[in-house]
Order: structure tokens, then sequence, then C-alpha cells
């Protein structure tokens, strides 16, 4: 096989393969610091709120679980993210992050 095409095959490969790797596989790990940095940067860029994407992105690095449902709610008149997540132990927890704050 001429080496031209060994790139394109490798590619070709990784494509295919990408659809049954497991979600954890497709997830980039996060350090437990690196998730106050995504909080910090994420309030700043939104006037001092984190979106409901990116509160649900934090609770699917922080949990490894899958999202099953994500809302915001008002709670003690504070916008509050409220995210329902399946674990990798198969229990379904909710998480409710502060949308001023994107603390738990």
């Amino acid at each position: 096989m001429p080496r031209s095409f060994i790139p394109l095959l490798v590619s070709l490969i990784l494509l295919c393969a990408a659809p049954v790797l497991p979600a954890s596989a497709a997830t980039p790990t996060l350090r437990v610091g690196d998730v106050g940095l995504m909080q910090t940067a994420a309030a700043r860029r939104q006037g001092g709120e984190i979106s409901l994407e990116e509160a649900v992105e934090q609770v699917r690095a922080e949990t490894g679980g899958r999202i099953l449902s994500a809302e915001t709610v008002k709670s003690n008149g504070r916008r509050v993210h409220r995210i329902k997540v399946l674990t990798p132990d198969r229990r379904v927890r909710v998480v409710n992050v502060d949308a001023a704050t994107g603390r738990r």
C-alpha cells in the first residue's frame, strides 16, 4: 500500500469507530480544578451568569453521566439550572447549578 494512503486509512477507521465508542471516550477528561476555571470563564463571558448549556456540560463532566433533562427555574428569587442526569452507576440525580455563580 502506498504511504500516501495511510493517513487517509487511519482517518477513515477513526470516523467509522467514533459512533461505537462509549460516551466516556468522547468526553474530554477534566481535573477538579478545571471545572472551577470553566465556571469563572463562563461567568465572565455572560456578564456574571453561565448559560444552561454550560451548566449541562459542567454536570456531564463532573458526573460522567447522561443528561436526561435540563431547565432553568426561579428558586428563592435566583435563576437556577436544574439538570437531571443518569449517572454511570444507573442512578438518576437532580443537580441544581446557580446561574449567577456556576456553583452547585
